[in-house]
């Protein structure tokens, strides 16, 4: 016994230290997973890696990071600690900085101070650049950001962009996320821009040299409530695989230049297609669209603020659906309430509609019964959401036309419905899955 314990004190004296001696990329790899407050303790380890987080190349400033920081400080102490901190972190740091991500939590006041810390990294090589801007009022981007030419990845919340005179573009940006962002001058993110994302943003006129020519690499192009664009741009973008058209403000006057199923055409790759049901107005109707307009590669296409009561609408939604013959994935996304022609807000099943929305209702029904349609197959179909799903008559045949269509459906949700009765939800379901021509593989299934 005596000499197992003094074999366990030889072992322990002369063990090999493994902290200290793991490889370069295990190390990069246990402090690019660790949150950045825990990433400055391993400084105590070892003398090894006293320095090694100071030389970690991706600073993240997120809500952990404030979290953990700010949560026992009074207001005025933690601007000051948490501004002492971060230039702190940012003057330690001697390598280059690839990410870097900042969070401008509310009330904090560190506009003045994102100033310096982005000028600071600015020539620094970073890559993926973000800021999360959550104060009441934009930041002013400041002009340095502009300097950060090896930028690839760039998202940006609640901020005012500004470029410099003569600003040349960013030359290495493929990925580009701006949310609440307002243009203020001419710009262009570049040639070699794959993804662009605009929510909510305005000025985006600015960005016409962006699609001044033909966009060879740009792949994902998602507009949502940005205002008024130029739909020429879209002329421009023929390699585009995923489209998103959230957005209703076009003037009268521009309403002209908008022509869907020219828009679909001249766009073959599409694989995934977000629009919101406006547009759907803008494709021309009748069988001879169904057989010219051909959409090959469409996997997933989604319609927001969808209408049953609207024929156009369905009509144009399934003209879409049956010139897209690898379709798979169906998402409709309603208001949960039925309009009438004057205006008023009808909610519930049809049954406690009046008058001219009624009308409409039976219109839609009447056409998904027409002979043309009960021979329509989706051949590809397999899963279906419908969100926000009233109950009416309109509706039910639209789910029952999917159920007679669709031999390979596996399912159909229906989602946050505004059916609040069980009965009436047990009768829906019994209609629905005792229809006789129903695929006998497809689940609905009631969230």
């Amino acid at each position: 016994m005596a000499s197992d314990a003094k074999k366990r004190l030889v072992d322990c004296g002369t063990a090999v230290d493994r902290i200290s001696n793991l490889p370069g990329n295990v190390t990069d790899h246990i402090l690019e997973r660790l949150p950045l407050h825990d990433a400055t303790r391993t400084s105590i380890l070892s003398k090894t890696w006293r320095g090694l987080w100071g030389m970690h190349p991706n600073l993240v400033f997120d809500e952990a990071f404030f979290s953990q920081l700010v949560s026992k400080m009074n207001n005025q102490v933690r601007v000051s600690k948490v501004s002492k901190i971060i230039s702190n972190i940012l003057l330690v740091n001697h390598g280059p900085i690839l990410k870097f991500h900042l969070l401008i939590p509310q009330f904090m006041h560190l506009h003045l101070d994102a100033d310096l810390w982005i000028k600071n990294i600015s020539n620094l090589g970073v890559k993926d650049f973000m800021l999360r801007n959550k104060e009441p009022f934009p930041y002013k981007m400041t002009s340095y950001l502009f300097s950060c030419l090896e930028l690839t990845h760039l998202s940006l919340t609640n901020c005012i962009l500004n470029p410099p005179h003569r600003f040349g573009g960013f030359g290495n940006l493929i990925n580009v996320q701006l949310v609440l962002v307002k243009i203020a001058a001419d710009m262009s993110f570049g040639t070699r821009l794959n993804v662009l994302q605009l929510d909510n943003c305005t000025g985006i006129e600015h960005l016409e040299c962006q699609f001044k020519f033909d966009n060879k690499n740009l792949t994902e192009l998602i507009i949502i409530n940005c205002g008024e664009f130029n739909w020429k741009w879209l002329e421009c973008t023929q390699k585009l695989q995923i489209l998103g058209l959230l957005t209703t403000e076009v003037p009268d006057s521009r309403k002209k230049e908008i022509n869907l199923e020219k828009l679909v055409r001249d766009m073959p790759r599409i694989q995934i297609l977000f629009l919101h049901s406006f547009f759907l107005e803008f494709l021309e109707p009748g069988a001879v669209t169904m057989k010219r307009l051909t959409t090959k590669n469409l996997v997933c296409m989604s319609v927001h603020h969808f209408e049953f009561y609207d024929l156009v609408r369905i009509r144009n939604v399934l003209c879409l659906m049956s010139s897209s013959p690898n379709l798979r994935s169906l998402y409709l996304y309603m208001d949960g309430k039925v309009k009438s022609k004057d205006g008023l807000d009808l909610v519930g099943s049809s049954e406690h509609m009046v008058g001219s929305s009624e009308h409409m209702v039976s219109s839609v029904v009447q056409y998904l019964q027409s002979p043309t349609l009960v021979e329509m197959i989706f051949d590809k179909l397999q899963t279906v959401k419908i969100h926000k799903m009233v109950g009416s008559r309109a509706e039910l045949q639209f789910i029952k036309l999917l159920l007679a269509s669709s031999p390979l459906l596996r399912w159909i949700k229906l989602l946050n419905t505004t059916i609040d009765d069980p009965k009436e939800e047990l009768r829906i379901l019994k209609e629905l899955m005792s229809f006789p021509r129903a695929s006998k593989a497809a689940q609905i299934i009631w969230t």
